[in-house]
């Protein structure tokens, strides 16, 4: 799973080296504030995807004694880096478009050259971001996700400059000011969208209630269970951590009771791919059962 996060990675940052080449050398041809802030988007866009690489080579380190749950956070970690990073840019794009905006505009030159490279770069924005997004949702993974809705943003950004060259073609060099804002707005949306999500998983938040619900059902089709009660997780990295107390018989042995949790922690990892983790605390079933609020299990005694 790492080595194929690492490859997607890897291949993010030879395709943003490739784009900042093409957009720095369109810039400087143009004079276009719209292509010159893609450029600094895909600049950032470099350093993201090298904040992701990282993030996945280091959460792919085993459990050591100061991480004593792994080291699955440093991708959120990655993923909440690149957010900054996209705000920064939207930032400074817009601080740059208000002050061409207020000096009268400028010159832009909108040959077919031009937009004949955003094309090209329109459609490596489109092949990166797909084959990013297929990745990081097979191995859920944060930190390529953000990697992803960078190239993703890319093609919206890259069609408002594309529009922006083309109206400067047509005599409307403002538009390319205008381009340059679109940019920067979809940039400080989807710094917000991606910020909330990572911040949201180094705050502890729960995985999500279809795998919760998978992991009861898993949980509850064993035949000496009866119930149970406490089922908690928390997101980390691309995997999560489950906790949870069921009940059995309380004629049955201890050595059994262990055996029978210990079967239930591989069916859940076999069952839900993205638990890394489960404990299972184990109770008898009691007139206690009541008040800790048991699960009973249908059918059950």
């Amino acid at each position: 799973m790492a080595s194929e996060k690492l490859h997607a990675a890897k291949f993010s940052i030879g395709a943003n080296t490739l784009l900042i080449a093409v957009k720095l050398g369109i810039a400087l041809y143009t004079g276009s504030l719209g292509v010159l802030a893609e450029f600094a988007h895909s600049s950032f866009d470099l350093l993201a995807s090298l904040f992701a690489y990282i993030g996945i080579k280091k959460a792919d380190e085993p459990a050591d004694e100061t991480h004593h749950y792994g080291h699955e956070k440093f991708e959120n970690l990655s993923s909440l880096l690149q957010t900054i990073l996209i705000a920064i840019t939207s930032l400074v794009i817009l601080y740059e478009a208000y002050g061409k905006w207020m000096s009268g505009g400028h010159e832009v030159v909108a040959g077919w050259l031009g937009l004949l490279a955003m094309l090209i770069a329109l459609a490596v924005d489109f092949a990166v971001a797909k084959y990013l997004h297929k990745t990081a949702d097979e191995h859920g993974s944060p930190a390529l996700e953000a990697d992803a809705y960078h190239f993703t943003t890319d093609i919206w950004s890259t069609l408002a400059v594309i529009a922006g060259l083309g109206f400067a073609a047509a005599g409307f060099p403002i538009a390319d000011i205008v381009a340059a804002v679109v940019v920067a707005l979809i940039m400080l949306q989807l710094s917000y969208k991606l910020g909330m999500k990572a911040f949201l998983v180094m705050t502890d938040k729960s995985p999500d209630a279809e795998m919760m619900e998978r992991i009861a059902k898993i949980i509850t089709s064993h035949p000496k269970v009866k119930g149970y009660h406490s089922l908690r997780g928390r997101v980390t990295g691309s995997m999560a951590l489950i906790d949870v107390s069921i009940h059995l018989p309380p004629d049955i042995s201890l050595e059994e009771a262990h055996g029978i949790a210990t079967e239930l922690e591989e069916l859940v990892k076999e069952g839900v791919p993205f638990v890394k983790e489960i404990v299972i605390h184990v109770e008898p079933t009691t007139s206690h059962d009541e008040a800790v609020g048991i699960k009973k299990v249908f059918g059950a005694d």
